[in-house]
C-alpha cells in the first residue's frame, strides 16, 4: 500500500468512527428567555408563558409586514380552537415600534397576548433574520418546531396536542 492509500482508509475510518458515535437525535433545545417592558410599565418574560406546562406558540411578527399579517387568519383559527391548558400563542413583535405593532393588534381584532418592544438581540439568538418566524414550544420548554409557516403551524400543533 501506499502512503495515499493509507490517508484515505485511515481518514474513511475516522469518518465511520466519527458517525457510530452520534447521537442520532440533537439533543432538545431549551427557548431562550427574553424580556420586555410593556407599554403599561410592567415587566413579561417568556418564560412567565413557555416551560409551564403548555404548548407554546411564539409569533415573532411586525405591524408592517405583509406575510406576517397573511398568518394571523390562521394563527386565529387556531388558537379559538385550541387555547386553554394545553396551548396558548404569544405574539412577539419585532423590529417594530410598539405603537404601530398596538394599532395592528387592534385592527386585526388579535386576541393573544403581546410582548410588545421585544429586544433587538432576539432575533439573532433564535438564528433568524426575517418574519414571519414561529416556533413552538413544548410543556417543558423545548422547542419543538421552528420556521413553521401556512398549514404547517396547524398539522405541527394538532399533532403535538395529539400525543
Amino acid at each position: 500500500m501506499n502512503i495515499r492509500t493509507l490517508i484515505l482508509a485511515a481518514a474513511a475510518l475516522f469518518l465511520c468512527a466519527a458517525a457510530f458515535g452520534q447521537d442520532p437525535k440533537p439533543a432538545p433545545e431549551k427557548f431562550i428567555d427574553f424580556e420586555v417592558v410593556q407599554p403599561d410599565g410592567n415587566t413579561v418574560k417568556l418564560s412567565d408563558f413557555a416551560g409551564k406546562g403548555k404548548y407554546i406558540l411564539v409569533d415573532f411578527w411586525a405591524s408592517w409586514c405583509g406575510p406576517c399579517r397573511e398568518e394571523i387568519p390562521r394563527l386565529k383559527d387556531l388558537w379559538y380552537e385550541f387555547k386553554g391548558d394545553r396551548f396558548d400563542i404569544i405574539g412577539a413583535p419585532v423590529f417594530d415600534k410598539p405603537e404601530k405593532t398596538q394599532a395592528a393588534v387592534t385592527e386585526l381584532k388579535i386576541p393573544w397576548t403581546q410582548m410588545l418592544s421585544v429586544p433587538e438581540s432576539v432575533p439573532k439568538a433564535y438564528g433568524f433574520d426575517y418574519i414571519p418566524y414561529i416556533i413552538l414550544i413544548g410543556p417543558d420548554g423545548t422547542i419543538l418546531a421552528r420556521d413553521l409557516r401556512g398549514p404547517a403551524i396547524r398539522e405541527t400543533v394538532k399533532k403535538y396536542l395529539s400525543l
